[in-house]
């Protein structure tokens, strides 16, 4: 009796309102267009024209996105699973650095707090 491998592929099942259903290596994520937009821009020929691409990694090669498991199963944390503009992406990411609570972190603010708080930035003085 032959053994058959089974494939490892990926297809988009459901287009809904609010997303699309993804399989990917037979798991099923919801790609939510809050979360990716970006997806909800796709011509509706090109929607179910996915590729797999190996461990986890999935494309629509004409409209050229990339996404993996990993970004599908947690898109908040993943700031640029968004498109906004630059200052959007920084001040998503400067939320994220700042609520992690390190060692080294806690250490440098009590230093600061030890010299008067947050070094402040010098002016530049332009010399003509």
């Amino acid at each position: 009796m032959k053994q058959t491998k089974e494939k490892l592929n990926a297809e988009v099942e459901i287009v809904c309102p609010q997303g699309l259903l993804i399989m990917v290596e037979g798991q099923r994520y919801f790609a939510a267009f809050s979360d990716f937009p970006f997806l909800a821009e796709l011509p509706a020929r090109e929607v179910f024209d996915i590729e797999y691409c190996g461990h986890g990694h999935i494309r629509w090669e004409s409209s050229d996105i990339d996404l993996n498991t990993e970004i599908l199963s947690n898109p908040d944390a993943y700031p640029f699973s968004f498109q906004g503009d630059m200052h959007e992406a920084a001040a998503r990411l400067g939320r994220i650095g700042g609520t992690k609570k390190t060692e080294s972190k806690a250490a440098a603010s009590r230093e600061n707090g030890r010299k008067g708080g947050r070094p402040r930035k010098e002016e530049m003085v332009s010399v003509q």
